[in-house]
């Protein structure tokens, strides 16, 4: 049977993918609801846990639809500054998330009064599609990174719609690109809900 060639070359991307020299954590499409109340959801990168209710090992938890974000210790977004209450800012697509990138020290906020929320270029349209990069290390007690990562967000203005996409993280520590839109890889990768865990 002869495959058509955009099909064929989504297969030639992710066999390559597999074989590449990184070890990329994938979390497959989930479309977790952002709710619009304070409690928000709490979200654990290491295991895919969430909930509406506070969590162990919570890394991100938006709220008020994705119109305020707060943060753990382990997971700093990128901001534009390094203050833990500097606006969060939306990464341009194909942008390498990496230690030039500014991120705060402990437990941290955005929102009002400068808000992440806008039209600006480093800003999140209400209900508009949009990457954040974060670093984060995983829960203790075998505690290990940081790791650099990107999450694709729809986030609201307090209005129903806000979603956390899905997320990746390399971990290795190094360098990640926040993807393109569409990408071959990542929509095989979104179609099958794999964890891709690539070897050197």
């Amino acid at each position: 049977m002869k495959l058509p060639p955009t099909l064929l070359a989504t297969a030639l991307l992710f066999t390559a993918a597999l074989n590449a020299p990184a070890a990329v954590i994938y979390s497959g499409l989930q479309n977790i609801a952002i709710p619009t109340d304070f409690d928000g959801v709490y979200l654990d990168i290491d295991t895919g846990a969430f909930s509406t209710s506070l969590i162990t090992g919570w890394d991100i938890n938006p709220f008020l639809g994705g119109f305020a974000i707060g943060n753990s210790a382990d997971f700093q977004p990128a901001r534009l500054g390094l203050n833990n209450d500097d606006p969060i800012v939306r990464l341009q697509y194909g942008a390498l998330v990496d230690s030039s990138l500014f991120y705060s020290t402990g437990e941290g906020g955005s929102g009002d009064p400068v808000s992440h929320l806008g039209f600006a270029s480093n800003q999140f349209e209400p209900g508009v599609e949009g990457y954040l990069g974060f670093k984060f290390s995983t829960n203790a007690p075998t505690a290990a990174g940081p790791y650099y990562g990107w999450m694709r967000v729809v986030l609201t203005n307090n209005t129903p719609g806000g979603l956390i996409k899905d997320w990746a993280y390399d971990d290795t520590g190094a360098p990640i690109y926040a993807p393109e839109p569409g990408r071959a890889v990542l929509l095989l990768l979104g179609l099958f809900g794999l964890v891709i865990r690539r070897r050197r």
